[in-house]
């Protein structure tokens, strides 16, 4: 029997040298400060190729850090520290007490993702830092430098209890006015569409975009990640990583320059209160990704790398995989969520998807409105009404998971909490069991709509969405979430995250104005830094027009819906966004037939390796990501239409067969979107292959060694 245990060893929340109480006395190899550091001179940490620069001092009792590459300054000397519930500061009269340097270098083994093995090598750097008010209290700030950027946090020891947090002030100086990439601060959604604007004049609404009816919702202020170009050959991306028991990190603009600093979500009601902690306690990382290119922001593994290793002993059972489901169904207005003549999940509805994905080896089939309470109103009384122990009527849960055992293929469970985490809580432990004992491999959680006492991104709700990762856990589930707080990176830690929401995604072509072609150019050097996404891609009926009537949900909006790219871009979106579970989002009479629809069923959601070609953000990009000996190549454009060099110069010896999926001359985003021509090429490492593409629309390939058998016919 294999080993079903929770390493807690390996993971307390609160992880590090803060989990182990730290103190400056502790720290092995720690000294004491110079005459010239105790004056206010900086203490210099580079990354391990000598490319990044962190420094760090205390200047008039003020601790401050600076970064530089390649001898620029990237930011300015910024502050840090905190103010505290009972009225002190923790940023200014602090002393330099002492400080300890070491090296870290380990290569570890993702249980899946972007690549099977990484490197993680840093000089680190912990300051210890006295505050006389505090009765001798101690708070310690550890530095990481990578060649591909810093990460910093802050170190509550065990003298540390019982605090409360009115806000953080650690602050973002930049050198000047750059172009960045962002979207509004919302302490409950990250559903818009990016800006590219001046520091200045980040968190605006885009053209495109609706204001949100959310409580959380701050015009002006900026989510994170942030990616910002410094220089043409400069670019730096402003996050955080191991979120546990905190709130979430926005960004505020400081007066008098382009500068942000951090803002809490607060808790709702709370007046100015954040968070409520006891030491020994480590906040979230605040992270600085650094690259000479857009492409190197992506292949960064620092977010990750700032996460404790995997908590989990036995993953074997987290199996990444593709799924489908009822899902577009719904939105198109051909079924419904809610129980009656038109319900998607109904137990012969979901059979024929399990007879869909046996016929096409996809393992997964997800079904939502399974389960007892979509018949309720809507609101507090939804929320209540929610059973997910209990199929509704016209759905046998156990004659479904029972018949894809039978064709292969398992039940993904979805589980729309509607904001009622009371509810959702009670019933964790009997639900998650009850799955396991049927063998449901995984959840789809989902936290629509307003959260009465809370925002989605506070530390409550962020203690909330821990809570359901462990329990899980626990039970051998994986979990997509939708409605989430923000990844940054714990998937490292907790591998059955498999992929999250936290998104403007594809749901909005089938409601809104939708997405402009520019927005799946752009998540990848923004939103995508912060871990996979779910974005449901693969619809291959571009132009379709809404079922449902003006009384319907949405339906009002639904006035010419289709979806904003061609169906290359739709094919081309796999290999170019990461997620642990990756939906065939469309019905299956929409793939069946279609050449171009084998390469959705070949693609996998885990990589050995991935490549950022090229790219410009919010212009194009091409993706390279492979699986044993294949290639899978995504290559899309926004709204301009153009060609892009793909170098192969990634393959390994030999000859290979490239089999291409792109534009045929007739292809138009407007008026023939779904044509799509399936060629077939040799290859090698010395080739270059044209993506060329009309305007909104994308170029794929599946390579595969030459004379192997052809993997399209299996």
């Amino acid at each position: 029997m294999s080993d079903r245990r929770i390493d807690r060893r390996a993971f307390v929340a609160g992880t590090g040298l803060a989990a182990a109480g730290w103190a400056a006395s502790s720290l092995l190899g720690a000294g004491p400060v110079s005459a010239a550091e105790s004056r206010g001179e900086p203490v210099v940490v580079t990354s391990p190729d000598g490319n990044v620069e962190l420094r760090f001092r205390v200047a008039r009792g003020r601790p401050q850090y600076s970064i530089a590459h390649s001898g620029r300054t990237v930011l300015t000397w910024s502050g840090m520290g905190f103010e505290l519930g009972d009225g002190s500061r923790l940023d200014e009269r602090t002393v330099l007490s002492a400080v300890h340097r070491d090296e870290l270098d380990e290569t570890w083994q993702p249980t899946w993702g972007a690549r099977s093995e990484v490197r993680s090598h840093c000089n680190r750097m912990v300051a210890s830092l006295r505050i006389p008010h505090r009765r001798g209290a101690e708070l310690g700030v550890e530095f990481r430098v990578f060649d591909d950027g810093v990460g910093f946090r802050y170190l509550f020891g065990r003298r540390w209890q019982d605090f409360e947090v009115l806000d953080e002030h650690t602050e973002f100086r930049f050198t000047g006015n750059h172009t960045a990439w962002s979207i509004p601060a919302n302490y409950d959604s990250y559903e818009y569409l990016h800006t590219e604007t001046p520091l200045s004049g980040v968190g605006g609404l885009a053209d495109w975009q609706e204001p949100r009816d959310d409580p959380g919702q701050r015009i002006g202020s900026a989510a994170t990640p942030l990616t910002v170009r410094i220089a043409d050959d400069l670019y730096l991306a402003l996050h955080e990583a191991a979120l546990y028991d905190y709130p979430e990190a926005t960004l505020d603009k400081i007066e008098g320059g382009p500068s942000l600093r951090t803002a809490l979500a607060p808790l709702k009601g709370q007046g100015r209160l954040k968070a409520r902690l006891t030491g020994p306690f480590s906040t979230p990382w605040r992270t600085f990704i650094l690259g000479r290119s857009p492409g190197e922001l992506v292949e960064s593994h620092l977010v990750l790398n700032l996460n404790e290793p995997c908590a989990i002993r036995d993953t074997s059972w987290i199996e990444p995989a593709t799924y489908v489901g009822v899902w577009w169904s719904i939105h198109k207005g051909r079924n419904s969520w809610a129980p009656g003549p038109d319900l998607g999940a109904t137990t012969d509805n979901v059979m024929r998807y399990m007879d869909f994905a046996a016929e096409n080896g996809i393992p997964y089939v997800l079904a939502e409105g399974w389960n007892e309470g979509w018949q309720t109103g809507e609101g507090e009384d939804f929320a209540n009404a929610q059973d997910f122990s209990t199929p509704n009527p016209q759905f046998d849960l156990e004659r479904v998971v029972e018949y894809g055992r039978r064709r292969g293929v398992r039940f993904l469970a979805h589980n729309e909490t509607g904001g009622g985490i009371d509810n959702y809580e009670k019933q964790l432990d009997e639900v998650f069991a009850k799955y396991e004992r049927l063998g449901i491999p995984g959840v789809k959680t989902g936290y629509a709509g307003v959260i009465d006492k809370h925002y989605h991104h506070d530390q409550t709700m962020v203690r909330h969405y821990q809570r359901v990762i462990e329990k899980a856990a626990e039970h051998r589930l994986m979990i997509n979430a939708h409605e989430p707080i923000k990844g940054t990176g714990i998937e490292r830690t907790w591998p059955n995250f498999v992929s999250r929401e936290g998104v403007k995604g594809q749901e909005y072509e089938a409601w809104s104005k939708g997405n402009p072609p520019e927005h799946t150019v752009t998540l990848p050097f923004t939103r995508m830094l912060a871990g996979p996404l779910d974005y449901t891609p693969g619809i291959f009926d571009i132009t379709w027009f809404p079922e449902q009537s003006p009384e319907d949900p949405h339906g009002a909006d639904n006035d010419g819906t289709r979806v904003h790219t061609t169906r290359a871009h739709q094919i081309a979106l796999y290999p170019v966004l990461l997620s642990g579970v990756q939906m065939l989002a469309d019905v299956p009479e929409n793939y069946r037939g279609a050449p171009e629809f084998e390469f959705l069923r070949a693609v996998p959601a885990t990589w050995d390796d991935t490549r950022v070609v090229d790219g410009a953000v919010g212009d194009y990009i091409s993706v390279a990501r492979r699986s044993g000996e294949q290639w899978f190549v995504g290559t899309l454009t926004d709204e301009q239409a153009r060609t892009v060099e793909v170098p192969l110069a990634f393959l390994g010896p030999g000859s290979y067969v490239a089999h291409c999926y792109a534009d045929t001359p007739d292809t138009d985003l407007e008026d023939n979107p779904n044509a799509v021509a399936v060629t077939s090429e040799r290859v090698d490492a010395t080739t270059t292959v044209r993506a060329e593409m009309t305007n909104g629309s994308g170029h794929a390939m599946w390579i595969v060694p030459a004379g192997n058998p052809d993997p399209r016919n299996p």
